[in-house]
């Protein structure tokens, strides 16, 4: 009981990671292109001490600047001030943006696919091979 439990966890977690990197890939070739400046690294306080998230800023097509904030932050400062990237936006709203950088960029799918994959190995494995173990 307990491992068609877990299989069918393990599957429904490996479908919404493909739908999600099915999303990002679909951004990712639909979205305009702009090269990112960090302008600040912005503290973030919590029990643990202090890390640093990086603050871009990127000019669209259309020249409007669009200000983003890294969704993580780490301890030592992943970016420095000056640093640059490429980033992905939505041309109808260029709020929309991700860093392309492969953790930017599928991150939700990579931890949703670490999870999913040890549980379809134990509850497809089970059933595999349930027949050799009796």
């Amino acid at each position: 009981m307990w491992y068609a439990i877990v299989l069918a966890v393990g599957l429904v977690l490996a479908a919404i990671g493909f739908v999600m990197l099915k999303n990002s890939i679909g951004f990712i070739r639909t979205s305009q292109r702009a090269m990112a400046t960090v302008i600040r690294l912005d503290p973030v306080t919590d029990s643990d001490g202090t890390t640093y998230k990086a603050v871009f800023s990127f000019r669209t097509l259309t020249n409007r600047e669009i200000i983003y904030y890294q969704n993580g932050s780490s301890r030592p400062a992943s970016w420095s001030v000056g640093d640059t990237a490429e980033i992905a936006y939505d041309a109808a709203k260029p709020e929309n943006a991700k860093l392309l950088t492969y953790w930017g960029s599928f991150v939700g799918t990579i931890i949703l696919m670490a999870i999913a994959a040890p549980m379809l190995v134990i509850g497809g494995g089970y059933y595999l091979l349930k027949p050799f173990l009796r």
